[in-house]
């Protein structure tokens, strides 16, 4: 595949990947409104269909998160192969682990199908769905998208193969929210520090998709710092 074609094929999947986890997200919510969890159960078990689309969704936005692993390490390891596949293994990282909330979903799934009359309002049942929709799977697997999004960003910037501004704004927006999640992850900040700062990182990752699809990526510039090479002294 050509640099060219793989350019495109990261920005189709940059922009496919954020409508994939944009609708999930408003789907599922739609799809589990209530004011306590009995509510949320019989909601759900109302919009199976919309719930079923939700998973659907959540594949695909797997399949998004490991083609651009692989798109945008081949675009920028020419930059620092080091940094480019550690970029790449925590972008695979977040593709792996996005599995985990897509278990939980389908685990409440199946539990708002298999609730009997009257079980909605038992401990235990009201415990496993309160459990369900409160686990921590998310928060791992932004934590992989961050760091990799940062060092991908950071080597646009560096070998100049995107628009500089554009780039920095992927820097500092990202940079951003790397710092925030690990937070949240140990209980210092709240979670909707974390989900306002979702929405900056769209002023980069838009523009960047549409920009691969329609320019690609620039040559590495020859003004790009490289590795000095020392003459060999013969003794």
């Amino acid at each position: 595949m050509t640099q060219r074609a793989e350019a495109r094929l990261a920005g189709i999947s940059y922009l496919s990947y954020i409508v994939f986890a944009m609708s999930s997200s408003i789907l599922f919510d739609k799809a589990t409104a209530g004011a306590d969890i009995p509510q949320t159960l019989s909601a759900l078990a109302r919009m199976m269909g919309t719930a079923r689309v939700t998973v659907l969704l959540d594949l695909l936005q797997i399949v998004c998160a490991l083609v651009l692993s692989v798109t945008l390490y081949r675009l920028v390891k020419a930059v620092d192969p080091t940094i480019a596949l550690l970029a790449m293994l925590f972008r695979v990282g977040e593709g792996l682990l996005g599995c985990l909330p897509l278990l939980s979903k389908l685990e409440l799934v199946q539990l708002a199908t298999s609730r009997t009359v009257g079980s909605a309002s038992e401990p235990s049942f009201v415990a496993r769905g309160s459990q369900l929709l409160h686990r921590p799977d998310q928060v791992f697997s932004e934590f992989c998208f961050v760091v990799g999004g940062f060092l991908f960003a950071y080597l646009f910037l560096r070998g100049r193969l995107i628009p500089r501004r554009l780039a920095w704004i992927g820097v500092i927006t990202i940079g951003a929210q790397m710092l925030i999640v690990p937070l949240h992850i140990a209980s210092i900040v709240p979670g909707s520090v974390v989900n306002w700062l979702w929405f900056p990182i769209l002023l980069y990752e838009v523009p960047l998709g549409l920009w691969l699809i329609a320019k690609g990526t620039a040559k590495l510039d020859s003004r790009t710092p490289q590795p000095e090479k020392h003459p060999r002294v013969c003794q």
